[in-house]
């Protein structure tokens, strides 16, 4: 599973952050540090979970 967030998309809520600090970070601004990233084995929830709290429905989980 990877995570791919639009970062012209992410208007620095941090919610994804809040809910799941140990997968989502963010930068000084509160807006997502990275827009591509892995998920470690055994997250997935954490990475769904981070997901469903954008309001801006930024962040996609990418299937593989």
């Amino acid at each position: 599973m990877r995570i791919h967030i639009a970062l012209d998309e992410c208007e620095g809520h941090g919610m994804c952050a809040m809910h799941e600090p140990d997968l989502y970070d963010i930068d000084d601004d509160g807006f997502a540090a990275k827009a591509d990233f892995v998920v470690p084995q055994g997250m997935e929830p954490a990475a769904r979970n981070g997901a469903t709290r954008c309001p801006m429905s930024a962040i996609k989980i990418i299937e593989d």
